[in-house]
């Protein structure tokens, strides 16, 4: 009696319909994790950026001394930006670079007093 080799070409079907469920599944749930992951990092970015700010305000009396574009942050998935209407409030932004499906937090903001604010209807902080 001769021994068959290999696979049959329904088996190989069915390993290939796993292999895409499993696909289906998991895809989505990476891309929600990375984009929460790179919300939590801006919002890290953020805070610190505020604490320097508030080192600066100590030091010069002012949150425009200086030079303020030395600390803002680089991220990869947010661009970061600040206003300083004067010399006692500032405002930092972290805006969302490529926002695939414009969802999800397209930017975020922390001023002086700690407030925080985002798109109406997102809970991004």
């Amino acid at each position: 009696m001769r021994r068959s080799q290999g696979f049959s070409l329904i088996e190989l079907m069915i390993v290939l319909v796993i292999i895409g469920i499993l696909a289906a599944i998991a895809i989505p749930s990476y891309t929600d994790y990375v984009r929460k992951a790179e919300r939590a990092k801006a919002q890290t970015k953020l805070m610190e950026w505020a604490y320097q700010m508030e080192r600066q305000y100590t030091q010069y009396n002012r949150y425009d001394a200086g030079d303020t574009d030395e600390l803002v942050p680089e991220s990869e998935a947010y661009k970061f930006s600040y206003t300083a209407p004067s010399a006692n409030e500032f405002t930092l932004k972290a805006t969302l670079k490529n926002s695939q499906d414009g969802q999800d937090c397209a930017w975020m903001t922390l001023d002086q007093a700690g407030q925080r604010t985002e798109p109406a209807g997102e809970d991004c902080w």
